[in-house]
């Protein structure tokens, strides 16, 4: 503490002569508040750079405020180390920080719910095409967005997003049937005229997604305290598709798992809205593209709702 008090002086005495003189004064908390209102009244239009404030914190830390600059006094283990900084440097780096890039809300691990409407955007399905029904509340959309690539257009809050992911969409039946190629359309399998009671009936769909969003950040300098919002279109490609069923049979537990296209589109486009803030995301996709080809399946638009884990 002694080199301490040595290098204070030192450094007071050496900013009193190089400033017109300055104030020197060593004060607490309290202290500064009513030295700055004696201050304001005495010596009315005094720049704050004229004033030197000298406080001592904890572990044989002293700092020295004098105007813009800040000095730092620490002794540790015998040894004191000085160092200057510039306050108009943390403000600069603080505005550096609010110019970094823009950067969109795309990668990350999405969950959700699959469902698909008829022509007339209701998910009550024609009599003719009651056995593609579902159970909605299991049928999941997951996906994986793996890629994402960011245009800024105004700032740090206006841009173009871009990417890829593979996204799985089951669909799980409600009724106890299947559906299979037969006679170049697609064709229910009803498996109680034979008999058997499913457990489970679902159609999986993989796709690998291509997506083109504009989003607008709210204009806040941490990125983690942004809210957002989005919208665009996802080009998708169909890689692969099955069917699986699961039922008892004498006791024991039977398997079937096909693998086909099912006539499924192999290419579809979607249009989505995005928002999300925090640790809370969401997103909603409705695909104008019908789930099969023309004059092949049901007429049957896809839609998926759900929420996204993002940034890993």
């Amino acid at each position: 503490m002694k080199k301490n008090a040595l290098l204070i002086v030192i450094v007071s005495i050496t900013l009193m002569i190089s400033l017109n003189p300055p104030v020197l004064y060593a004060q607490t908390r309290d202290e500064m508040v009513n030295r700055a209102e004696v201050l304001e009244e005495n010596r009315p239009g005094e720049s704050p750079s004229d004033t030197v404030v000298v406080s001592t914190g904890k572990n044989d830390t002293t700092s020295i405020s004098l105007g813009n600059r800040e000095i730092l006094i620490v002794e540790r283990n015998g040894k004191t180390d000085i160092s200057i900084s510039d306050r108009t440097q943390r403000g600069t780096e603080s505005n550096s920080r609010r110019s970094r890039p823009f950067k969109g809300n795309w990668r990350g691990l999405e969950l959700g719910l699959n469902n698909y409407v008829n022509s007339r955007f209701s998910t009550s399905l024609d009599p003719v095409d009651d056995y593609m029904e579902l159970r909605a509340a299991r049928s999941i959309n997951l996906s994986l967005n793996m890629l994402q690539y960011d245009l800024a257009i105004s700032g740090n809050n206006i841009g173009l997003v871009t990417g890829l992911g593979i996204e799985y969409s089951n669909y799980r039946f409600a009724n106890n049937v299947s559906i299979t190629k037969e006679d170049r359309v697609i064709v229910p399998v009803d498996y109680s005229e034979m008999g058997i009671n499913l457990d489970k009936s679902r159609l999986r769909a993989i796709y690998i997604n291509v997506p083109l969003l504009l989003e607008f950040q709210t204009n806040h300098s941490r990125r983690s305290q942004r809210a957002y919002i989005s919208g665009g279109v996802i080009g998708g490609v169909n890689i692969g598709s099955n069917t699986r069923v699961v039922y008892k049979d004498n006791s024991s537990k039977g398997r079937e798992k096909v693998k086909d296209d099912f006539y499924l589109s192999p290419f579809r486009y979607g249009l989505t809205l995005r928002a999300g803030f925090r640790s809370l995301n969401l997103y909603a996709n409705y695909y104008p593209t019908s789930l099969f080809q023309d004059n092949k399946g049901p007429e049957l638009y896809p839609i998926a709702v759900g929420f996204s884990i993002l940034g890993f």
